[in-house]
């Protein structure tokens, strides 16, 4: 059973006002102030950090079904208690709305002043009205102070939690394990005498010069293969009616935490620091080395934009540079872990989450990244992820899948997320159809192929000598 602790606020009795009860608070978010939300800014720290935006918070819809919520963070493995957190809710809804009855109250006085005011003579007891209503605006001003405190104090250990909860699950996510959806060609049989790590036959050939996950340089053929898987990625990203942009390389700690990473860790990614403000604590919107073909760097061109409806579906894509300080899997090691690789990341938006456009366009992603491996000319499977390996953003995961001879398992090389419209209403891009309703897009994303995780497992095929595909050749040409 979690461990609480009190926190008393009050309004006046005198003044006929409602009653602020002692409640209840879970010690975790009492006192815990570890992390600092640079999406959320509370009222007390908006004139040192700039509010760029102010995310959608539908916490209410969440708990609705508070024991499917529960259900749904189990299956991630996430220590999140949702009855805690709908506490903690609840008891922030509650004093903010003590706060609106003090300040209709103060207003109703303030007004009673002025019709007094409008009297031409003023008797005696309208002089000793005027002097009570006085002393009680002044009560009531020092009440929504104290309140105003408690709501900021609440701003910053309340929203931060409940904007640390994860997308909803999927119902096609299996709740156990993942799913082998598909296998596409046949997994090349290697003598075990001859299966060596894709380094040692990078070295051998000419093709690798490997000193860290940080210093990885491709050589020859391998630098071929790299534009050409590139430029075979685009041209069928383009048939299937996407857009090329170009990304930035970096991105403020407020996209970081809209796309649902946590923006403060250095395993997620690559934070620049300024020395010259090192010492202001204050400092959350800092910049992120993301590399431009990064899901951080497509949400960047439309976080905080109205999007016409005859937009969508809106596809776009990116190739380049994707930087990730290290590798997911522990056992992730040289090219499948280096933290610069070459990728392509695609982004789709759609109206709406439940309709059968969302489906459609999923579907497609999916399919086009399949044809990418099949011009490869290599051996993948399609995966459907389980629940717990879904990451905070994702309500369904399709990864594609190559074998690693000499680890002797199957290795993520790129992946199809679903993810609703998490994004959308974190980081504020929205549709209108019309003057009163305003829609948040749902977002299907994910990177359809890692250039070096792809080399690694075609390299470990053939010890003896690369064979470039050859569709990749024709860049050459």
């Amino acid at each position: 059973m979690a461990s609480f602790a009190v926190k008393h606020f009050w309004a006046r009795n005198q003044l006929g006002l409602k009653v602020l009860k002692p409640v209840i608070l879970p010690k975790t978010l009492a006192n815990q102030r570890s992390y600092t939300s640079a999406l959320y800014v509370p009222g007390n720290k908006a004139y040192k950090s700039f509010a760029y935006l102010l995310p959608e918070i539908d916490f209410d819809n969440r708990v609705a079904d508070i024991e499917k919520l529960q259900r749904e963070l189990s299956l991630r493995g996430s220590a999140i208690d949702a009855k805690d957190l709908q506490k903690s809710w609840e008891y922030y809804q509650y004093v903010h709305s003590n706060k609106e009855t003090l300040e209709q109250k103060h207003a109703e006085l303030t007004n009673r002043i002025k019709e007094i005011y409008q009297k031409k003579d003023l008797s005696a007891e309208d002089k000793n009205e005027i002097e009570a209503l006085i002393t009680k605006i002044r009560l009531i001003k020092q009440d929504i102070k104290v309140v105003r405190e408690a709501i900021w104090d609440l701003q910053e250990t309340v929203i931060p939690e409940v904007l640390k909860l994860p997308n909803e699950i999927d119902p096609h996510t299996p709740s156990d394990a993942a799913i082998v959806v598909k296998s596409i060609g046949e997994k090349r049989d290697v003598p075990e005498d001859k299966r060596q790590s894709h380094l040692d036959i990078g070295r051998h050939l000419g093709l690798l010069e490997y000193k860290n996950p940080i210093q990885c340089y491709l050589c020859n053929e391998a630098v071929v293969f790299e534009l050409g898987a590139s430029a075979v990625a685009s041209r069928i990203l383009n048939e299937s009616g996407a857009t090329r942009v170009a990304g930035p390389d970096f991105a403020r700690s407020l996209v970081v935490e809209g796309a649902g990473m946590d923006h403060e860790s250095p395993m997620e990614t690559f934070i620049l620091q300024n020395m010259d403000d090192i010492e202001k604590d204050y400092l959350i919107n800092r910049l992120h080395l993301v590399g431009g073909a990064s899901l951080p760097a497509l949400l960047a061109m439309y976080t905080k934009q109205a999007i016409k409806l005859n937009s969508f579906p809106l596809k776009v894509f990116t190739t380049g540079r994707q930087y990730t300080p290290f590798p997911s899997s522990p056992a992730s090691y040289g090219l499948f872990s280096v933290c610069q690789s070459s990728a392509i990341q695609a982004l789709t938006l759609v109206p709406k989450k439940d309709n059968d456009n969302h489906k459609s366009e999923l579907e497609n992603l999916v399919e086009t990244a399949s044809k990418i491996y099949d011009e490869l000319d290599c051996h993948y499977r399609i995966v459907l992820r389980s629940a717990k390996e879904l990451r905070t953003a994702e309500s369904m995961r399709v990864s594609f899948e190559m074998w690693s001879a000499h680890s002797n398992q199957y290795i993520e090389v790129g992946h199809v997320s679903a993810c609703g419209d998490y994004f959308s209403k974190r980081l504020s891009f929205a549709y209108q159809t019309s003057k009163s309703h305003v829609g948040f897009p749902a977002t299907i994303t994910g990177t359809l192929l890692s250039v070096p995780r792809v080399l690694g497992c075609l390299l470990e095929e053939n010890p003896d000598k690369f064979v470039l595909p050859d569709k990749a050749a024709e860049f050459l040409h």
